[in-house]
């Protein structure tokens, strides 16, 4: 008799500074963990829980099989009872493929090429004409509808290259029985025709039948019909006079998609012709990208103030014989158009701009060339910068000059498809519109479905109609696009257009399609394990998504979140608080039961917190502290990229300023598209190019921009956080002035794992090995000649206050702090990680394995280390991920700090607690995509709460998130 298990039960769990724990999450319900940063959430959900699943699965498929999957290392854990397949959907957005779109990666776009190909209605795309092809019966049933004793002339048309030789083609129809013709428009015999008169021609078709509708007429005129098209093809004309009328009127018949006016003819479409990733439908000049590079005049001249001999032109660098040649031709292209070289580049006149960069055509240019003491004229067109930039990053062989000339491309709309990334005649199939049957503006092609919002797309499709002997048998296309579109909307996600690029998606964005998904997909029985799926959205909206977790459940999933939102922990069936610390501090089980149970738990952190109660005297929050007076203002005037409306928007400098709104109200799009790029090209001559905006007022004021964001330290696992703050050098170069170092002639590169002679040679410095297992995953060993630890014997002789560079680099932020004391710098660093509370993170831990949120802390620290430099512009997007309430405190304490040296923050978040600690909030809004984009409040926390417009005001006043 089978035995079913009601829970996992998770025994001896000691994966990184998990404390050797035991604890059981029950199956079929919504399990919330949760606990300080650093504590060992992920570890227990992630490396524990979701880990063994997966590689019980992997083991129990082929070796063949095995190596095109992930491999994963057995946890350190004694046992897992009760486990199912699992299914992890963190915040990772992995996706760099350009092609990859949210319509695509939800299989959205899939569904639609059947159905464009199935019902889609082709026209012209020369002039917008619906093409219609009709079978042989159609065109039979279409003229025995004509009124009785209509007399009716078919007719097959012959091309005129066919009748240049017009005595074998009237030998040859006269063999086939045929009499009569109709020429320029005028019935003749065939026998009457001459052939001096085939000369004249424009017109010749073939009388194939005559013949008067009368009942019983349908087999003979079934006959006709199919001998015409036989002769034509797939065009027929009908030549009708109706009783009464003394004229014949002519009605042309297709069996195929074809314009008889124009000759445009579509051949026979399916799936694939819908597919940007298929040659058969891509547009030809871009492959299906929709954008090209070409080059910016803008970054060639990155400061139009500056004159051309003061250094404006930006291309040319490299040998001074090079810049000379290039100077001197530049030099007689403003000789010879009259530009002066001595005055600022905006001032020159427009002509010679356009010359410089794109050409003067077949103008010659004089240019002298100096030659061993002589000087010998060279003429030449001028090719113009951007031709030469072009061609260089296109035709060069040389990865560093494709590379160099790659730093003033941009992408831009393919001019062929305007960016739409299908043939001309593909983007003329519409679905059929009810409402028009004429119309080329009526009915939408597969791209302007795509350009809508996930709402807007529902109620386009909601009122669609299928054609009647087609519409049963796409109902179940028309149902599972109809499904997933839903599933978006339910996660929040209705503002996002279906045609947005997945890589330009948020890592919160990114797992709620994933979790879509997953809904979509229906399964049953298995755990799925998220990431603080709360990223990314508004209080407002986070209804919507416990509302999605728990339909996860209901249809019989075990759901793990790791989570902080108070909204989710109280929505949970089973909440976990781990910690009680960060690190080797913390790896404990504080408390496991239903919310109520934890919140009675005076052991649990995160239950006295639910509770009510201040338990923070460890970490006390930020000293309250006037509101500081702004030193200027960034004003933003007619930002309408995307969803903005066309707004100005005041950014008060030398204040902690909020950017707040729902989910999709234009956040991201005007601080990160619009104001990082244009911060990026003013200070730092980026080649991205800002959303669309009017112009930015006030950067005068700004000495620098600094972006932090949640991207990796770095690419390489060799990428900690020592060297990413440069404490690693400052310790690198204490280790080279020991007494034993001097001694030796040890340099600070002798303690470098990625340099030779210090390192191990026989790992080169990873302390692992790799093993290729051929048909199995690849397999790391401890390297036995260092043990792991990276360098060779002599280097690890080398020790300051009994401590080797390996043992250093073991070291957490917080014990190295204490270790360093005595060197000024380099405490200043290890301090600034304890302040942002990484006091956990071991020196040399690999980049890749920190969390986004903790990569965003130690970019905090490295700032908060470095003397001030000035007026600097912070641009931070949510910095609270994956922070408990009480890592919250101490960040707001560091964020401060970073004001009162005399900087500005800008900040993209939100969590109330932090809301409410700014000086300045911009509430963007009222709703997300249409909705949105538009300021609906600013001022103080205080004053947007009294603001009723704004939802973020409202939640402010009611004082919590509940």
């Amino acid at each position: 008799m089978a035995c079913f298990v009601d829970e996992i039960q998770i025994k001896g769990a000691r994966q990184h500074n998990l404390q050797n724990i035991e604890v059981s999450i029950p199956r079929g319900k919504l399990t919330v963990i949760t606990g300080p940063s650093g504590s060992g959430k992920s570890s227990l959900a992630f490396h524990t829980l979701y880990a063994e699943g997966q590689r019980r699965y992997v083991e129990s498929l082929s070796s063949y099989a095995r190596q095109f999957l992930d491999q994963f290392d057995k946890p350190d854990v004694d046992s897992i009872e009760g486990l199912s397949p699992a299914i992890a959907i963190d915040q990772r957005n992995g996706v760099s493929n350009p092609r990859s779109t949210i319509a695509t990666s939800t299989e959205i776009y899939d569904y639609l090429r059947v159905l464009f190909s199935a019902v889609g209605v082709p026209h012209d795309p020369a002039t917008g004409q619906r093409l219609e092809k009709l079978t042989s019966l159609e065109i039979v049933r279409s003229l025995s509808r004509l009124p009785e004793k209509s007399k009716l002339m078919l007719l097959a048309s012959v091309p005129l290259s066919e009748t240049g030789d017009f005595s074998s083609l009237k030998t040859s129809l006269q063999k086939q029985g045929y009499v009569r013709v109709r020429i320029n428009g005028e019935v003749h015999e065939l026998d009457e025709i001459h052939h001096d008169e085939a000369v004249s021609i424009h017109q010749f078709e073939v009388v194939v039948d005559r013949l008067a509708i009368r009942e019983g007429v349908e087999s003979r005129l079934a006959d006709s019909v199919e001998a015409s098209l036989r002769m034509c093809g797939s065009q027929l004309i009908a030549s009708v006079m109706r009783p009464g009328d003394n004229s014949w009127s002519d009605q042309v018949f297709m069996t195929s998609y074809r314009n008889p006016e124009t000759g445009f003819e579509m051949p026979e479409i399916s799936p694939k012709h819908f597919s940007f990733n298929s040659r058969v439908g891509a547009c030809p000049h871009c492959h299906g990208l929709g954008t090209e590079l070409s080059c910016d005049p803008g970054l060639i001249v990155p400061d139009p103030t500056k004159s051309i001999t003061g250094g404006a032109v930006a291309i040319w660098k490299g040998s001074k014989k090079k810049q000379s040649w290039q100077g001197k031709k530049i030099q007689a292209l403003a000789e010879t158009l009259g530009a002066n070289v001595e005055a600022p580049f905006s001032s020159l006149p427009e002509h010679f701009k356009r010359a410089l960069f794109y050409g003067t055509g077949e103008k010659e240019i004089q240019t002298m060339w100096e030659k061993e003491g002589y000087k010998l004229p060279h003429r030449k067109a001028f090719e113009g910068l951007c031709h030469t930039v072009e061609r260089f990053a296109r035709e060069s062989k040389s990865n560093a000059v494709r590379k160099s000339m790659n730093r003033f491309m941009r992408a831009k709309q393919c001019p062929c498809c305007a960016g739409q990334r299908l043939k001309p005649e593909i983007l003329a199939v519409r679905l059929p519109d009810p409402e028009s049957k004429v119309d080329r503006q009526k009915g939408l092609n597969i791209h302007e479905l795509c350009s809508l919002s996930v709402e807007d797309a529902l109620g386009v499709l909601k009122g669609q109609e299928l054609p009647g002997n087609k519409g049963e048998a796409l109902q179940g296309v028309m149902h599972e696009i109809l499904r997933r579109l839903e599933f978006l909307d339910e996660v929040g996600l209705s503002y996002l257009n279906l045609n947005r690029p997945s890589n330009s998606l948020s890592g919160g964005e990114s797992q709620r399609i994933r979790l879509a998904t997953q809904i979509g997909a229906g399964l049953s029985g298995v755990i799925y394990v998220l990431d603080e799926p709360s990223i990314g959205l508004h209080p407002a909206d986070n209804r919507r998504l416990i509302q999605a977790l728990l339909r996860l459940r209901d249809i019989g999933n075990t759901v793990v979140v790791v989570e902080h939102d108070e909204d989710t922990i109280r929505a949970a069936d089973w909440l976990i608080d781990i910690g009680p610390g960060a690190g080797s501090h913390g790896g404990s089980l504080l408390a496991a039961g239903t919310p109520e149970q934890v919140i009675a738990n005076k052991e649990s952190i995160t239950g006295q917190w639910l509770s009510g109660v201040d338990t923070t005297e460890s970490a006390p929050g930020p000293a309250p502290t006037p509101t500081p007076a702004p030193t200027g203002e960034l004003i933003i005037r007619g930002a309408r990229e995307h969803n903005l409306a066309g707004m100005d928007v005041s950014i008060p400098l030398g204040m902690m300023v909020l950017v707040t709104g729902v989910s999709g109200s234009g956040k991201s799009t005007l601080i990160d598209h619009i104001l990082r790029r244009a911060l990026a090209r003013y200070f730092y001559h980026s080649n991205v190019q800002p959303g669309e905006h009017e112009s930015i007022e006030g950067l005068e004021s700004l000495d620098k921009m600094i972006v932090v964001d949640q991207k990796p330290l770095g690419r390489s696992p060799r990428s900690n956080p020592a060297t990413y703050t440069g404490a690693f050098d400052l310790i690198r170069g204490l280790f080279a002035k020991l007494p034993l170092s001097r001694q030796r002639g040890y340099q600070a590169g002798r303690f470098s794992f990625n340099m030779k002679g210090g390192r191990c040679e026989k790992c080169q410095g990873d302390g692992q090995i790799r093993i290729d297992m051929h048909f199995l995953s690849d397999a790391y060993v401890t390297c036995d000649a260092c043990s792991g630890k990276r360098y060779n014997r002599e280097t690890l002789e080398v020790t300051y206050k009994g401590r080797n560079i390996a043992e250093i680099l073991e070291m957490t932020a917080e014990e190295a702090s204490s270790f360093f004391d005595p060197v000024p710098k380099l405490k200043r660093i290890l301090q600034a990680l304890c302040d942002v509370g990484l006091g956990y993170v071991h020196l040399g831990q690999a980049a890749n394995s920190l969390s986004g949120g903790e990569a965003q802390r130690v970019k905090i620290a490295d700032e908060l280390s470095k003397p001030n430099q000035g007026h600097c512009l912070y641009l931070l997007d949510e910095p609270t991920t994956g922070l408990h309430y009480n890592d919250v405190r101490i960040l707001l304490k560091v964020l401060k700090r970073l004001r009162d040296d005399g900087n500005s923050l800008v900040i993209v978040e939100h969590n109330l607690d932090v809301i409410r600690s700014a000086d300045w909030v911009i509430d963007l809004g009222p709703g997300g995509g249409k909705h949105g984009g538009q300021v609906v409040g600013a001022g103080t926390p205080d004053d947007l709460a009294q603001m009723p417009a704004s939802r973020t005001g409202a939640w402010l006043k009611s004082g919590s998130t509940t």
